[in-house]
């Protein structure tokens, strides 16, 4: 195993996702979650505290990176190509758990468009892993 390719990869991938995330975010969640937020204060901090998810985030990012390392990806084509599937998969079953939990919450239209968020975000992150991994190889 390769710790520098991985390590280098995972923190241009998590660099890459957090700016992506940051501009998804501003553009589509914000408003979102703010809305919530004034229906159900107590069940939501906003703004978010970043810190479980920044660690979360971290984690997460190093397994995706070893996760695509053993599949094989190693180009930006091939990085692109995945993350957006498993971004899309990701956040399809994670929407549609809350769906069914808090329906009020997540109506269609918006699980619909976070999921094609999600997508981009996760192929761009992908494009940036795949190229990672196959330049610090």
């Amino acid at each position: 195993m390769n710790f520098k390719k991985l390590g280098i990869a995972g923190v241009l991938g998590f660099f890459t996702m957090g700016f992506v995330g940051a501009i998804t975010f501003e553009l589509f969640h914000k408003g979102h979650f703010a809305s919530i937020v004034e229906k159900y204060p107590d069940v939501i901090t906003f703004p978010p505290n970043m810190a479980p998810a920044m660690i979360g985030g971290i984690f997460y990012m190093f397994v995706m990176v070893y996760i695509y390392d053993r599949m094989g990806v190693d180009s930006l084509k091939v990085g692109a190509l995945t993350g957006a599937w498993f971004g899309g998969a990701k956040w399809l079953f994670i929407n549609t758990q809350w769906m069914a939990m808090m329906p009020n919450l997540f109506d269609p239209s918006y699980v619909a468009v976070d999921v094609a968020l999600s997508a981009i975000m996760y192929s761009v992150s992908g494009a940036v892993i795949g190229w990672s991994l196959n330049r610090f190889n």
